[in-house]
């Protein structure tokens, strides 16, 4: 590929074990970290030393396994992206500066790259990290997280939905495991079906109320389908949904009972409950899944991605509406 006249040897990313240009340091970078600790598990096994030398090696394998990752999220492009749009977003606060937003993009866009969970489920360690990985912004966490969100998002939807989903390698699944996929989703759509419908109940606006009952009579439907699946595959329906979901439900009513912005806390935490949903789809669509299960569930599975997005949208025009009142 030609450089641009303008591009310098600082520009080409090199990569800092090979020295060859094109390597990516976030994967790099967050690749060597993770191998470091990788390593120096095994070779504690060897005492001191071998925790030593396992660092050293691990740090290097790591490495490279993060750069392989990784290597479709050009940093370069992620910062020029978000540095000229940072300013247009809902969560956006007037006088804030891209200083303050890119640690937290880079985070998001970072973690993406690494990740097998969705952002949900690593948003826990994400919100401790931040105080290490924050440099000069003064964000706190509940300030950076939706720019972490929006650049986790935007990498997952350019370098990694077809990865998601993709075919699977390796011998199918036994009826048995098929049965334990199918109820893993069926316990899902029975936390989403209820936690919109406790939605519905807790807002007070029309469309909201729309919005979240044909939500859950789609979770219903979604359900009914993974019932005839496994009783088809010889297993016993699940029942209820699961104890996260459950608390979920109940946070869903304690954020309704706060009064001012209660709509809006009750978005994030719906998108949060779909962050959860689009996981599971995702993790079962990783499966060998028998064609004709698959189908049902790469069609449940692009159903919740877009019931993901609107409620991502809704939540974006609320946070606007609250920023300007």
């Amino acid at each position: 590929m030609a450089l641009d006249k303008n591009t310098t040897s600082d520009d080409l990313n090199r990569d800092p074990i090979s020295g060859a240009p094109g390597a990516h340091p976030v994967g790099t970078g967050v690749g060597a970290t993770g191998g470091a600790v990788a390593g120096a598990a095994v070779g504690a096994v060897g005492g001191p030393v071998g925790a030593a030398a396992g660092l050293v090696i691990g740090a290097v394998a790591g490495g490279l396994g993060g750069k392989a990752v990784a290597e479709r999220v050009n940093p370069t492009v992620e910062h020029a992206h978000w540095q000229n749009a940072y300013d247009r977003e809902p969560y956006y606060e007037t006088g804030r500066t891209y200083d303050d937003y890119g640690p937290a993009y880079e985070m998001g866009w970072s973690s993406r790259a690494t990740a097998v969970d969705e952002f949900a489920a690593v948003e826990p360690s994400l919100a401790r990290e931040w105080e290490a990985r924050r440099g000069t912004s003064s964000l706190g966490w509940d300030q950076a997280r939706p720019a972490s969100h929006a650049a986790w998002e935007r990498a997952d939807r350019l370098y990694f939905r077809e990865e998601d989903t993709a075919f699977p390698e390796g011998d199918p699944l036994s009826n048995d495991d098929v049965v334990d996929v199918l109820n893993d989703l069926l316990e899902n759509t029975r936390d989403g079906e209820y936690g919109f419908r406790t939605c519905a109940e807790e807002v007070e606006t029309a469309r909201l109320k729309e919005v979240f009952a044909s939500r859950a009579a789609q979770c219903q439907a979604a359900a009914s389908q993974l019932v005839e699946l496994v009783i088809a595959h010889g297993g016993k329906p699940a029942e209820g949904g699961t104890t996260s979901g459950a608390l979920h439900r109940g946070w869903v009513h304690v954020k309704g009972a706060v009064g001012a912005n209660s709509e809006l806390s009750i978005l994030e935490e719906c998108e949060r409950g779909e962050d959860a949903a689009v996981a599971r789809y995702r993790k079962a669509l990783k499966q060998a899944l028998p064609a004709s299960v698959r189908q049902v569930v790469q069609t449940q599975a692009q159903g919740a991605q877009r019931n993901h997005d609107q409620i991502r949208d809704l939540r974006n025009e609320a946070r606007a509406a609250r920023a300007r009142d």
